[in-house]
This record gives C-alpha cells, structure tokens and sequence, in this order.
C-alpha cells in the first residue's frame, strides 16, 4: 500500500495517489487546521498514548500531501473507499506513524558510536606491562 520515495511517502487512499510529506509548512498547517499541536494526536491530557479520530488522521494526510487540489470531500471518499477495500483505521494510524517517524518528528535515530580499544590496553597476560607496578598479591 505505501511505500517511501525521495518526494516523499506514498499513499493510495480509495481513487487517491497521496505524496505524503511532513515540511515545516504542512505542520504549522495541520496544526493550525487541528487547533492544536500535532504531539497532541498521540497522547491524552494524563500524557499516555492514544489513538486519534480518523478525522484527525485524515487532516494531517491532507496536510502533509504535496498533491494539490484534493479537497476534503476528496478525503472523504477515498477514506470510505479505502475502507471498503478491506483497509482498517488502524492501518491509516500505522501510515501515520510511520510518516511521522520518516518526517524526523520523533528525533533521529542516534548512530551508535563505536569505542575503539587499543590491543595493548588489554591483556590476558599475569605479568603487569610496567614492571614499576609489580606488586605481589
């Protein structure tokens, strides 16, 4: 169903080709449109996860969509078509999510750094390597 390209993600909601990306602009947009922040989507007034209304998803959708011209009708429709195709609400959440995740609106994934150690550091030897700090157990 979707897959990811450098314009952006791809997403076939009913008779809609969707090119789904999350800019600066799209956010203050959707945001703007929710009345709302967008970390709000995910999380409750107690700040436990939660799953938001499929109005919701679909503004954000709208938002991030770089195809123009599809209006909220247009949404409308291929929701219900996409849900007639045997798609689910949770699977537009996933799409979300990952959108979300691809967008770098979680953080980026830190790169584990790796910590070299030089061979003569350590040793499987008994003898000390400076025998000034040879002492006898």
């Amino acid at each position: 169903m979707t897959k990811v390209t450098t314009m952006g993600k791809q997403l076939q909601l009913g008779h809609l080709n969707l090119n789904l990306k999350l800019n600066g602009r799209a956010i203050l947009n959707i945001e703007k449109r929710l009345g709302k922040s967008i970390m709000s989507l995910f999380m409750n007034s107690n700040g436990s996860m939660k799953l938001p209304p499929s109005n919701e998803i679909l503004i954000v959708l709208q938002g991030a969509n770089q195809t123009h011209g599809i209006k909220d009708a247009d949404m409308i429709k291929g929701f219900e078509e996409y849900l007639d195709e045997g798609n689910t609400t949770m699977d537009l959440f996933t799409i979300l999510t990952d959108l979300f995740s691809e967008s770098g609106f979680f953080g980026k994934a830190k790169k584990p750094t790796k910590k070299t150690v030089k061979a003569e550091e350590i040793s499987l030897d008994a003898q000390p390597e400076n025998d000034d700090e040879t002492t006898e157990l």
